[in-house]
């Protein structure tokens, strides 16, 4: 078996659970100082069962749970898991893999649990018994306590031995076969005495049991009659019984079949109350979902009639571009025909030109000067001339963008005005609804007004009927409280009466002439009773008249002598033992009186201050007691001399002052005489004066109880009827809040339906309001354009009238010069005169030309604009009629939606009506139906209270029968009945059978029982006397073999470990020996110790002569040769390597490596050389204050 994994959390630093898993060999847990290693090793001895928080580096065990750190906070429990794997017998439990747990609470709780059930501590440790991993384990070294085992003491070590020699668990046999012997030993001893005792009261019981078999018969056949008369009875009221029950069934039946039919008429009512409340939850759901279908056909006709204003201003503005579309047609025409006609002129002009030119050509050296003169003036003048073409052309532009921009501006306006319209109708329609929703708003607060005061009148109620409910349990536990009182009280009355009545206490003889006054004995009458019965004493001087009258108080008070004797006589012919008798005070006449009036002055005068140490005198007897007139002569003669004091040292100075006689009682029940009597001592008494007392304090107990018990059932029920008018008015407030929260939903709906409309109008409003703004701002930065462009018009128009005027003024002075060479070259003047102007005018043409070719242009760009514009518009149009009919069919459907939700509303309006027609019609016959119910109610209780005084009467002699009568009654009244023997036969022969008992006199039935019991029970302890001599025999035989097993199996040990530790020494310090021995017995040792003694080369051989590193490895010599010897299911050192050099380390890391292959070992340690020795290698940091971590690294597969 091996130690498989361990599992922690809360346990000291590991505030987060780990889970370290263990490998076959070698496991090292290495890591800084302080960072929580050796929490390891303690949790692997705390959960084994360590008990001592010192042992596990702590001053209390809840030092054990996780403290917190400023990051995280206290844990409130530590859990450690150890499991182990492997099991093949090794621990005694039948299962192959054993979980072993502990938690710990920080309120101090702790639990044990064994493969996750729960267990005790001894359950763990008797598990790990003779394993080296209970009592003193050697397979736990902690960390500092290695040195500890070279130093320790003979008997400690001898502790070692036994563990590893597996005898723990005979030693715990063995401790408890001794308990067993001795407790045996004592039983024989103790059953031996009650024999002897047993075998002198057997015969006593004997004579007493012959006795009683006679009275038991008489018995026997005495109970036989009485029960053979009741049965009798008992026949003839079970006959009227029956004739009762057979009434009262039919009576049951017929309030059954009433409950039957209320019951169904309740179901049918509860039913129709149901559909009530779903018809009218049904009718709210069709009323909104009609608000649903008019808010959604105000919407949809809303946004139809949007879209059909959208159709019309779409129409108005494609009808106003197909008029533009038409216009720049027509303007294209004509530009058209202009083209045509520019070019043939320009064509003509063109011919001529070419003939002007060939005539000029012919004249050209005659023109050549003027011609000079005169292109300086043509330049100037075709300057000017172009000027006013670009003019011209700059002026068309600005005309064309003047009449675009007014259309626009045109178009703006229109659409403004529309806004502006549609705005003003949507406020309209708001302000006509800001009316209605107010209105509504009333209605819905005033609703909400009568549901908060009808929840507050609910909560109220409910408060009313919380408190109700509270006082009704208060006086529910004070009303149990009275009456398990009135019930113990009563009891306790009744057993002090059942007391009172046998007479308990008093003497036999007494107690007979007592019982026998009360059953009206004639010989008897004489008896007025006993002399307790005739005094009255306060509580305080019980004690003190009691030792005052003694055997006196139970006296039998007479009213003659004659009756005396004839009481005596009685007492002898029926054996009933003796009695004293009481004579009233004037048949003892001729007595001396009591010295009571000198008693009295005596006391007055040492009882009272200024004496100087007065005593403690409560008075006179007879002055402390109350009586009647009659008895008090007689109570006077029994008292005369009696005096009662405080205290026994009172009694004592007062009996030296007092003339005899006299008796003096203290308080306490002390008794000093004239005589020279003193009694004093607990007990004493007989309870009859107390008894007396305390049935008169019950009784008014009891009367007092009662009434208290009255009152508080008649609050319990007023409290009941406050509940139940409590709860109907909570069933009606709840009828009115459900009414009310129907009428709620209504005006919430009509009040959010209204809300929701001016919320639409409000947000239409605002759309059409930043419309409105947005065509006013176009319009204003249209107006800026317009003038703008206006303003350029006249500057352009200004500037061409000034170069026309610059171009006449040309052509003026081109003419004069022209005439002033007319009368020098008249031809070559004409000629060039003509082929000037040909040239302006085809100039002229030539320009118009191109102006007529531009705005052409710009006429075909605008018809493509307004053709894209026209089927953009055409496309919006056909979506928006698309949307329209798309509304329209919606709208329809809406429409009859709503028709058909309003159908709804008015069939469930009539289905409601209808219910409630039926729900009045129900519960009228509901009425009628339960009066019946309750008339046959009425009758069937009055034949339930006959009958159970039946049943009663019946009761009684039932019990009368069960607790007289014998067994087999039947059989007997059989018998009797068959052997003709009548009511009357039977009663004579009862009251021979009583006289006959009567002559018996006392008889003492429990010594038949006792004599039997003591017979069964000689036997009994005859047997258990052989049994226990038995025992203790074979107890003494299985000691003596446990204690032949200890020492065999302690040498065998002993020798195996002492071969052990010499092999391990010699490997450890080459050369060296080492050996085991027992010690000498010394006084007050039962066992010898173990002596361990090493040598080493070249030293002394004296263990405390040895350095800290050989006192290590011897320590560790013998811990491994136990392991050797019986091998532990794992072995855990801590730090065990530190007090070693290099070298040692490394034998020491050796040998591990060695044993490795056949156990498994855990080391916490800071030595390199013993990690090398490691399979598996977990380091501990704490990287958070106060929190431990764990990393892993398997050695082989790093390597």
């Amino acid at each position: 078996m091996r130690l498989l994994r361990l599992t922690a959390f809360g346990f000291k630093s590991f505030a987060e659970k780990v889970e370290v898993t263990f490998e076959p060999g070698v496991t090292a847990i290495v890591g800084p100082n302080g960072c929580g290693k050796s929490n390891l090793s303690d949790a692997i001895r705390w959960a084994l069962g360590e008990q001592s928080a010192k042992l596990l580096r702590g001053d209390r065990m809840d030092d054990l749970i996780f403290a917190g750190n400023s990051v995280r906070k206290p844990l409130g429990m530590a859990e450690v898991s150890l499991i182990f794997t492997d099991n093949y017998g090794n621990i005694p439990t039948e299962f192959h893999e054993v979980t072993v747990t502990r938690r710990l609470y920080r309120s101090g709780e702790s639990e044990y649990l064994l493969n996750h059930v729960p267990c005790r501590l001894r359950d763990i440790t008797d598990l790990f018994l003779d394993t080296g991993l209970g009592g003193e384990p050697y397979a736990l070294i902690e960390q500092g306590s290695i040195g500890s085992i070279v130093s320790a003491k003979p008997a400690e070590r001898r502790l070692l031995i036994e563990e590893a020699a597996g005898i723990m668990t005979y030693k715990v046999r063995k401790r408890s076969a001794l308990a067993k012997l001795e407790a045996a030993e004592q039983n024989l001893l103790r059953v031996s005495d009650i024999i002897r005792e047993v075998e002198r009261q057997k015969n006593s019981l004997k004579r007493q049991a012959n006795k009683a078999e006679r009275y038991r018969a008489y018995q026997d056949r005495a109970r036989e009659l009485k029960g053979f008369v009741k049965y009798s009875e008992l026949q003839q009221v079970q006959q009227q019984l029956t004739l009762l029950q057979n009434a009262a069934l039919t009576a049951q039946n017929e309030v059954d079949s009433a409950q039957t039919v209320v019951a169904a008429v309740e179901a049918e009512q509860e039913a129709i109350r149901i559909r009530e409340l779903e018809q009218e939850q049904e009718r709210a759901a069709a009323i909104q979902r009609l608000h649903e279908l008019k808010s959604c056909l105000s919407r949809d006709e809303a946004e139809l009639n949007h879209l059909g204003q959208m159709l019309n201003e779409s129409t108005l503005r494609k009808q106003e571009r197909r008029d533009r579309s038409a216009h720049l047609q027509g303007r294209r025409t004509v530009l058209v025909q202009q083209e045509a006609e520019a070019t043939e002129q320009k064509q003509a002009l063109d011919a001529e030109l070419l003939t002007g030119r060939a005539q000029l050509d012919l004249k050209s050296s005659e023109l050549h000067a003027l011609e000079e003169r005169i292109a300086t003036a043509a330049r100037a003048l075709e300057a000017t001339r172009r000027r006013l073409a670009q003019d011209a052309v700059t002026l068309a532009d600005r005309r064309n963008h003047l009449i675009s921009l007014r259309e626009r501006a045109r178009l703006y306006t229109t659409q403004r005005d529309l806004a502006i319209q549609r705005k003003a109708r949507l406020e309209q329609q708001d302000l006509d609804l800001v009316p209605v929703e107010e209105a509504q708003g009333a209605v819905l607060a005033q609703v909400i007004e009568r549901l908060d005061a009808l929840h507050t009148e609910r909560e109220a109620l409910t408060r009313q009927t919380a408190d109700e409910e509270t006082a009704r349990e208060t006086n529910k536990a004070q009303l149990e409280g009275l009456r398990d009182e009135s019930a113990k009280l009563s009891s306790r009355l009744a057993s002090l009466i059942e007391l009172s009545q046998s007479f308990e206490g008093y003497a036999d003889g007494h107690r007979y002439l007592l019982k026998q006054k009360a059953q009206g004995e004639a010989r008897v009458e004489g008896l007025k009773g006993s002399l307790a019965d005739l005094l009255e004493v306060p509580a305080r001087y019980e004690r003190a008249i009691e030792t005052l009258l003694g055997d006196a108080l139970q006296g039998l008070v007479m009213q003659r002598a004659e009756d005396v004797q004839e009481a005596i006589r009685l007492l002898i012919e029926r054996g009933q033992g003796r009695a004293t008798f009481l004579l009233q005070r004037e048949a003892l006449s001729g007595q001396n009186e009591t010295p009571t009036t000198r008693h009295r002055e005596i006391l007055g005068r040492y009882a009272q201050p200024p004496t100087p140490s007065p005593l403690s005198v409560e008075g006179l007897a007879i002055d402390l007691i109350r009586c009647a007139d009659g008895d008090r002569p007689l109570v006077e003669a029994l008292l005369a001399d009696g005096i009662v004091v405080g205290e026994l040292s009172d009694a004592l100075a007062l009996s030296n002052l007092l003339p005899s006689p006299f008796a003096i009682a203290t308080l306490t029940g002390e008794l000093v005489t004239s005589r020279g009597i003193i009694a004093g001592g607990p007990g004493g008494g007989s309870g009859i004066l107390p008894r007396r007392r305390e049935i008169a304090r019950l009784r008014d107990r009891v009367r007092e109880l009662h009434g208290s018990l009255q009152t508080v059932e008649a609050s319990w029920e007023a409290s009941c009827r406050r509940s139940a008018h409590f709860m109907e008015s909570l069933e009606l407030l709840n009828q009115r809040l459900h009414e009310l929260e129907i009428e709620r939903l209504k005006a919430e709906t009509a009040f959010a339906h209204t809300g929701a409309e001016r919320r639409r109008f409000l947000q239409q409003i605002e759309v059409l309001t930043y419309e409105v703004g947005s065509h006013e701002e176009d319009l204003r930065v249209l107006a800026g354009e317009i003038g703008a462009i206006e303003h350029t018009l006249v500057e352009l128009e200004g500037q061409d009238r000034v170069m026309q005027l610059e171009a006449v003024k040309h052509e003026t002075d081109a003419a004069a010069r022209q005439q002033e060479r007319d009368g020098l070259i008249m031809e070559v003047g004409e000629y060039r005169v003509q082929l000037t102007a040909l040239q302006g005018q085809r100039e002229i043409l030539t320009r118009s030309l191109v102006m007529t070719v531009e705005e052409l242009s710009q006429v075909k760009s605008e018809l493509e604009s307004l053709e894209a514009e026209l089927a953009a518009q055409h496309l919006r149009e056909t979506t928006m009629e698309t949307a329209v009919a798309t509304l329209q069919e919606r709208l329809t459907s809406l429409v009859e939606e709503e028709q058909s939700a309003q159908r709804i509303v008015v069939i469930q309006d009539e289905a409601r009506q209808e219910l409630s027609a039926r729900r009045q019609s129900i519960d009228e016959r509901l009425r009628m139906l339960k009066q019946s119910l309750v008339d046959k109610q009425q009758a069937l209780n009055d034949a339930a209270i006959r009958l159970a005084e039946l049943r009663n009467a019946i009761s009684f002699l039932e019990e009368a029968l069960r607790e007289e009568a014998p067994p087999e009654l039947e059989a007997i009244v059989l018998r009797l009945t068959g052997s003709g023997l009548g009511i009357d036969a039977a009663n004579d022969e009862l009251a021979d059978l009583t006289t006959r008992i009567a002559e018996l006199g006392a008889v003492n039935m429990a010594a038949l029982e006792e004599y039997q019991e003591l017979a069964e029970r000689h036997q009994f302890l005859s047997t258990q006397t052989d049994d226990l001599s038995s025992s203790v025999q074979s107890l003494r035989t299985a000691i003596s073999e446990i204690n032949d097993t200890i020492q065999q199996r302690f040498n065998d040990t002993l020798q195996t470990v002492a071969g052990h530790l010499d092999r391990l020494w010699s490997c450890l310090i080459p050369g060296g020996q080492a050996s085991l021995s027992l010690t000498q017995l010394e006084d007050g040792e039962e066992e010898p110790g173990v002596e361990m003694a090493v040598r080493i080369p070249g030293k002394r051989a004296a263990l405390n002569l040895l350095s800290g590193g050989e006192k290590a490895l011897a320590a560790l010599s013998l811990l491994l040769a136990l392991f050797h010897t019986r091998p532990s299911p794992f072995c855990l050192l801590d730090e065990v390597d530190a007090p070693l050099d290099d070298a040692n380390a490394e034998r020491f890391a050796s040998l591990l490596k060695e044993m490795a292959a056949s156990a498994q070992f855990l080391l916490i340690t800071h030595n390199k050389r013993t990690m090398s020795a490691a399979d598996l290698l977990y380091g501990v940091t704490m990287e958070e204050h106060g929190v431990s971590k764990l990393l892993s690294l398997h050695m082989n597969r790093a390597a």
